[in-house]
């Protein structure tokens, strides 16, 4: 079936997500983004700053077949993404998407990429297509790692600590935890999130019993855990999932995840994945599933 480029308009935004579901359907696990990534960006991370949407928007591009199913997307998050539903795409369409990243998703500083093509291990097509566009591989890896929910998830809250939902717990107080747990209070980015962090609630797939914060005496959110559903093929993912700087080593990580499984597990979910390799997530259970790399473009 024929295959032809058009630029991403803000009403494809469901037919994108739609197809990250689709591709986690067709591959059993998500190839790249999933749908977490997808409307995390398009509500909250690039809606902060003026017009940093509509831009993040405009470098968007799509693939699709003649029937008007998508067939890929190229977009960027500091990186540049290609967005498949196989793992073996056709070196025509692969070629395509390397010269537009080129043109829109990567920047270029004396004949090397400043940013990177981040591409998932294994795919044979993409990794030689770089190689003959002159791309090398960087030694830095991504790798992300899934738990099964067929076990008992243990959930023990400390004394002076209370766990709320999303509905029961003031924006301001979630885009706090937020800065406090990555660490970036008094910059300009603190200032964004105070204003922005709300916006979440307007994505499609935010569900306010699956956004956890555990709370201390004083209402302050010192953990939290946002987890995206998707229904169709009973996996979810956590995104974003911190706790505050002087409140770790306490469990309270670990409670706030494992209260988000039990809710989970009584939706029917059986897998969950998150976008990290941090010791901690393997000490709560999580494995490695698949890996992504960085590439770096390399002028003759």
């Amino acid at each position: 079936m024929k295959i032809t480029f058009r630029s991403y308009a803000e009403s494809d935004f469901l037919k994108v997500r739609d197809f990250l579901i689709d591709t986690q359907t067709k591959l059993g696990r998500p190839n790249c983004w999933a749908i977490d990534r997808w409307e995390f960006l398009d509500f909250f991370q690039e809606v902060g700053q003026a017009s940093s949407k509509q831009r993040w928007q405009d470098r968007i591009g799509l693939w699709e077949y003649s029937n008007g199913d998508i067939a890929a997307v190229a977009c960027d998050d500091g990186n540049a993404f290609f967005l498949l539903d196989t793992l073996e795409p056709a070196t025509e369409l692969i070629n395509e998407m390397f010269q537009y990243a080129e043109e829109y998703l990567l920047k270029f500083d004396s004949g090397v990429s400043s940013n990177h093509l981040e591409i998932v291990t294994g795919m044979t097509t993409v990794e030689q297509v770089a190689m003959s566009r002159g791309y090398v591989r960087e030694e830095w890896s991504n790798p992300t790692l899934s738990i099964s929910m067929d076990r008992e998830f243990k959930v023990t809250l400390p004394d002076g600590f209370a766990l709320q939902c999303g509905s029961k717990v003031d924006d301001l107080c979630k885009a706090m935890g937020h800065i406090m747990a990555f660490d970036y209070a008094d910059s300009p980015s603190a200032e964004l999130t105070l204003k922005n962090y709300g916006n979440i609630k307007n994505a499609p797939d935010y569900n306010p019993e699956l956004d956890l914060c555990i709370i201390n005496e004083s209402g302050e959110v010192v953990s939290f855990c946002g987890i995206w559903l998707d229904e169709v093929n009973q996996v979810a993912i956590l995104e974003p999932v911190g706790t505050h700087k002087d409140y770790r080593r306490r469990g309270l990580g670990k409670t706030v995840i494992y209260e988000g499984f039990n809710r989970l597990k009584g939706l029917g979910v059986v897998k969950v994945y998150v976008g990290s390799d941090q010791p901690f997530y393997r000490r709560i259970g999580f494995e490695p599933e698949f890996t992504t790399h960085s590439w770096r473009k390399h002028m003759e």
